[in-house]
């Protein structure tokens, strides 16, 4: 169960369908969302069936249950879909559940808290894509009793032809991929862009690929403060090529992240990044190594990395290089399905 509106575990979960295939495996997702969003029409290109529940409550519920009975397991991937099975949940005693918690936000609402309380009896296995996310979870929520696993997210690597290589123009393009909203913070990578000298700016170039609303807001500030530099938004862009090959530069300015896979995705591309150092952005991005950390809001930390990079263009080079081979080496989707199968397998199902 995911969404498909566009961000990175729902590209993760396409992802991971199709090594399911592979494997011999016969997914299905199941979208809360709507028929026209954006992922749903890339994975009906990769033969993956895709099932939109939309609806008055109760019928949702019913055609959740109908479709749950299909499969011997159940993988959900967001809260969202944790609560609108709880009354389905102890129908499904037969079916394994497990539960990915993507991100590393608390939850910690009544709301949430009874959510979490009442699933607990049902699910047999949660997992999480950072130590972090985990730590936080059983700190609010307990689950003591429940098997509990983290699992690096992995992706398709590109292949080499289909990367570009970093044009040597005496500009730096920055990118920021992922959802428009306060969580992500672009606001601090614009703030540390006002930072530069204006002959910096002239030559400094930011490309954000997504949609929420924080979009008027910052291209308000971009009007109003950036007459200098060139800022892009460019919306939805469901084409990985086109947003990695646009920029040299991956900024990551969120105030938490689970594991990234805009970071995983940047460094396949050969590129370099720059993350705020918050839940896995830290186990991702190695301090001059591929790419450089920073504390969360420090626009003027941001704006010296930026000059760097775009005063040393062969260290993003080098960064490059280096962080692609990490990817290869440590988060491959074949070794993230490996691990979901053993959950899968381990834990009272017929498979």
């Amino acid at each position: 169960m995911s969404s498909l509106q566009v961000g990175g575990a729902e590209r993760f979960v396409i992802d991971l369908c199709v090594e399911q295939r592979a494997q011999g495996m016969e997914p299905e997702i199941i979208s809360l969302g709507h028929h026209d969003d954006p992922l749903v029409a890339v994975a009906e290109e990769l033969n993956i069936k895709v099932t939109v529940i939309r609806g008055m409550k109760g019928l949702v519920q019913l055609r959740l249950w109908q479709a749950y009975r299909r499969h011997p397991i159940i993988h959900m991937h967001s809260p969202s879909a944790v609560m609108l099975s709880l009354p389905i949940l102890p129908f499904c005693l037969e079916r394994k559940i497990v539960y990915t918690r993507h991100g590393a936000a608390r939850l910690a609402t009544n709301r949430w808290r009874k959510v979490h309380r009442f699933a607990r009896r049902f699910i047999d296995s949660i997992c999480f894509v950072s130590e972090e996310g985990q730590q936080i979870f059983h700190e609010e929520h307990g689950w003591e009793h429940v098997d509990s696993s983290v699992i690096d997210n992995g992706i398709a690597m590109p292949e080499e032809k289909d990367i570009v290589p970093h044009p040597q123009d005496g500009r730096l393009r920055i990118g920021s991929v992922g959802r428009l909203v306060s969580l992500k913070h672009q606001i601090s990578l614009l703030e540390a862009i006002r930072l530069l000298p204006s002959d910096i700016q002239q030559k400094v170039e930011v490309h954000f690929f997504g949609t929420g609303d924080q979009l008027a807001p910052l291209q308000e500030f971009t009007q109003q403060h950036l007459a200098n530099a060139e800022v892009v938004f460019h919306g939805m862009v469901s084409d990985r090529s086109k947003i990695y090959n646009c920029f040299e530069l991956l900024a990551m300015t969120s105030r938490t992240e689970g594991m990234s896979l805009a970071i995983m995705e940047a460094l396949a591309y050969k590129r370099a990044v720059v993350a705020s150092k918050v839940g896995g952005n830290g186990v991702l991005v190695q301090e001059q190594q591929n790419g450089w950390l920073f504390d969360f809001d420090d626009s003027q930390k941001l704006a010296e990395i930026i000059q760097t990079a775009l005063a040393e263009p062969q260290r993003l080079i080098e960064f490059g290089r280096a962080g692609r081979q990490r990817v290869l080496d440590e988060f491959s989707l074949q070794r993230t399905q490996q691990q979901y199968q053993k959950i899968y397998e381990d834990f009272g199902t017929s498979i």
